[in-house]
């Protein structure tokens, strides 16, 4: 699982493994250890409601529903996008998607990546 984070937004990127884990276990996580710190992120389902991130003691956690996981898994849906509406008024972006290959060789190991659907021309 990727994170990426600009200014007021959060895209995460799954690959195929992250994906079956979150469909089968209903929650999938990365810790990155940062010195004597660890940072947890990932993203867990729930049976209802919008998608949403929510930042508690070191643990970014994304929420999608069931159904909309299922979707995602069961069709070529890229990911989804949300805003959400910060207590101070701002609005946080919210993008979580599939991680697809790259078309251009890079010096990184992609073998439970998606299928880039623009690999040919």
């Amino acid at each position: 699982m990727k994170l990426r984070l600009k200014d007021n937004s959060i895209r995460l990127r799954l690959n195929v493994n992250d994906l079956n884990t979150l469909n089968n276990d209903g929650e999938v996580w990365e810790v990155s250890q940062l010195g004597k710190t660890s940072f947890t992120y990932g993203v867990k389902s729930i049976e209802r409601g919008e998608m949403s991130a929510e930042m508690e003691n070191n643990r970014l956690k994304f929420c999608l529903t069931v159904d909309q996981i299922k979707e995602w898994i069961e069709t070529s849906k890229v990911g989804y996008s949300s805003i959400q509406n910060n207590e101070d008024g701002s609005e946080l972006k919210l993008l979580i998607e599939k991680d697809f290959k790259c078309l251009t060789d890079r010096d990184e190991d992609e073998s439970n990546n998606f299928e880039n659907p623009n690999k040919t021309c």
